[in-house]
């Protein structure tokens, strides 16, 4: 399965400069420290395996997925976009994409990136984000960093039609500058106490480019699951990259994909 375009235009030419910003963190006083150690207890316990399986589970399923991809140009206007709507039937290697709706206008243009690019535009796989949300030591909760990041339960939501708890962090003016992460918003299913949704922005520079990115992910109980033991499958996904280069200008991506009509095949 080969993996969204730009996703793999990060991987492939950013040159991270890594995080360290060189500055001290100023004292955290204990009210502040008191609030991020009691956020961290909570991430601590929060399961993440609804997230790490969703797409796995998703092979299980027929499934019907709308997909729109657009490429804005550095004043922001749409110049090319593709929309599709795409029934996914069979399974293995007998694995099936139907596309029932198509649309497109103008032509997306990737100057240097075109060669990674191009082909993928209309990719009918569905990618999964969760490698570049979950990450094994992300740097907003490295020890080290812990002053560099604000730290706060921001209240509950509705994610589908169960209740979450949310969790922001922060990456502070000035002693957060360096880090690579701007910004995460965990969305924390309260029955369940299981990860459901995540928002993260980052900002990657490299020698010759900067790369502003946003991803998000909202899983969701697949429609057959039991009570007393659900299993999820992607609902949607959102993924957003701004690049600005010396030789080329800037320009934006943006693709947002959504998983419905779930049905275990044969059912």
């Amino acid at each position: 399965m080969r993996s969204f375009s730009i996703v793999g235009v990060m991987a492939v030419l950013l040159l991270s400069l890594g995080g360290c910003s060189g500055r001290s963190a100023d004292s955290v006083g204990p009210e502040e420290r008191a609030e991020r150690d009691s956020v961290l207890v909570f991430l601590d316990q929060v399961g993440r395996e609804a997230m790490r399986g969703a797409f796995g589970t998703l092979e299980s399923y027929t499934y019907r997925r709308y997909l729109r991809t657009e490429q804005y140009d550095s004043e922001d206007f749409l110049v090319a976009f593709t929309e599709h709507l795409i029934d996914v039937g069979g399974s293995g290697q007998n694995r099936t994409h139907r596309v029932t709706q198509a649309d497109s206008g103008g032509a997306f243009d990737f100057g240097l990136f075109n060669q990674f690019v191009s082909e993928n535009v209309d990719d009918p796989d569905p990618v999964d984000l969760t490698p570049y949300l979950i990450g094994d030591r992300p740097a907003h909760l490295n020890p080290r960093n812990l002053d560099k990041y604000a730290f706060r339960m921001a209240g509950d939501t509705l994610m589908w039609d169960r209740s979450a708890l949310i969790v922001d962090v922060r990456a502070k003016p000035d002693l957060g500058d360096g880090e690579n992460i701007r910004r995460v918003r965990y969305y924390v299913d309260a029955s369940s106490n299981q990860l459901v949704a995540m928002h993260l922005e980052r900002v990657d520079l490299g020698l010759l480019l900067r790369e502003e990115s946003t991803f998000y992910l909202h899983v969701r109980p697949a429609p057959d699951s039991a009570e007393d033991s659900v299993s999820y499958v992607p609902y949607n996904t959102r993924f957003q990259t701004l690049i600005k280069t010396p030789f080329i200008g800037s320009f934006r991506i943006r693709t947002v994909s959504t998983y419905t009509d779930h049905r275990r095949e044969g059912r």
